[in-house]
């Protein structure tokens, strides 16, 4: 691995491997159960920028080394998202499929869009993978952006989006849950929909990024149904072009961390019925 820090010379603490030409780099020479100096933490947040998804290999770490390592990239919290949490973690989301309980279906998306504030990025850390399939793929949002007609971005630029929660599928969830909707009911209250630009700058590289997704973009605000439809149509498609992403197959200690502000990513459901078993951290500003 001598030679891999030539292909990056600002990282001074580990090696980096481009893992596509667009999108993605596995990080090489750091041990997670280590704790990390502030240098190294500054120059993984900086990895994380330029390459969208981190990718290591061969971690062999605990539910509180992984709480401790994707503290390096922001704050971890509890999240209220709908997925279990694991005992004696709150921080940790379970995201597991197995023959009794199939993972639903797969969407590209960006994590919890519906938020005023979405997650600035996520960890995810393998627990049982299958003996084959349950690929993980991520788009760039940017790369997609910086493909489109500079008159086309000029357009994008002046509208606004509307992201819920309630077109992915947790409406049905929630009233399967609880017959009564006493809990839809305060979903709703808690998380209305909410306003984002359809093109963001990122904070740290300055980029502009392609900011709809399929999941939980329902619809371009001053547009028609019809108008607004056609368009994120065109722009939910951007992210399936094979040039904009990065398939990762998962390994025992592989960990991904990803920029959930550039990025979009699809859980790949081909695997039923093996058991799939992951853990989650989300990061926040």
């Amino acid at each position: 691995m001598s030679n891999l820090n030539d292909l990056h010379p600002t990282f001074t603490r580990f090696a980096v491997e481009p893992y596509t030409p667009t999108i993605g780099a596995v990080v090489h020479d750091l041990d997670l159960r280590q704790p990390l100096d502030a240098t190294t933490q500054a120059e993984l947040r900086q990895a994380l920028a330029l390459h969208e998804v981190l990718f290591f290999r061969d971690q062999h770490i605990t539910p509180q080394q992984q709480v401790d390592f994707t503290r390096s990239f922001g704050n971890v919290a509890e999240v209220k998202a709908f997925f279990p949490r694991l005992e004696n973690h709150p921080e940790i989301e379970i995201v597991e499929s197995t023959a009794e309980r199939p993972k639903a279906s797969s969407n590209w998306h960006a994590d919890i869009t519906w938020r005023e504030q979405p997650p600035l990025g996520t960890s995810l850390y393998a627990q049982v993978i299958p003996a084959s399939g349950g690929d993980t793929l991520w788009a760039s949002l940017t790369a997609a952006y910086a493909s489109l007609p500079p008159a086309f971005q000029a357009y994008l630029e002046t509208l606004t989006a509307v992201h819920t929660w309630e077109i992915s599928g947790w409406t049905e969830y929630l009233l399967r849950k609880d017959a009564s909707g006493d809990e839809l009911k305060a979903a709703r209250a808690k998380y209305p929909p909410v306003e984002h630009p359809v093109v963001r700058v990122h904070p740290v590289t300055g980029k502009k990024v392609l900011y709809v997704n399929s999941t939980f973009t329902s619809h371009i605000k001053g547009l028609s149904r019809v108008e607004s439809d056609t368009l994120l149509t065109q722009l939910f498609a951007l992210p399936q072009v094979p040039e904009f992403q990065a398939r990762l197959r998962w390994a025992p200690g592989t960990l991904a961390v990803w920029d959930n502000r550039s990025t979009q990513h699809y859980a790949v459901g081909d695997f039923f019925p093996q058991h799939r078993k992951l853990h989650r951290i989300t990061v926040t500003d």
